[in-house]
């Protein structure tokens, strides 16, 4: 399924860093799952979920501050009433 954002046709800067919080929640998912099946455990199956986690928290982080800096995404922002992406939005709750 696809996921688009109202700022598409305005905001690449956004879609882009969109797209890495995307790519980064789902491996970071991909390789819990991984790290449950195979019933690792230990320092080294900790450090890569730490090392997941940290991507998309950081990609996460990104994408936040872009959204409040930019003059572009603000304005659209409050054209739609504060929601600017339903995508983000869907990552939002999985986060905070």
């Amino acid at each position: 399924m696809k996921m688009e954002s109202v700022v598409q046709v305005w905001c690449d800067e956004y879609e882009r860093l969109l797209k890495d919080c995307q790519i980064t929640l789902t491996t970071w998912n991909s390789g819990r799952a991984n790290v449950h099946n195979s019933g690792r455990r230990g320092n080294d199956a900790d450090n890569e979920l730490r090392t997941l986690q940290t991507n998309f928290a950081k990609a996460w982080a990104l994408l936040q501050y872009h959204e409040n800096g930019c003059e572009v995404c603000q304005a659209i922002s409050a054209h739609h009433g504060g929601q600017l992406s339903p995508a983000a939005n869907r990552l939002q709750p999985l986060y905070r």
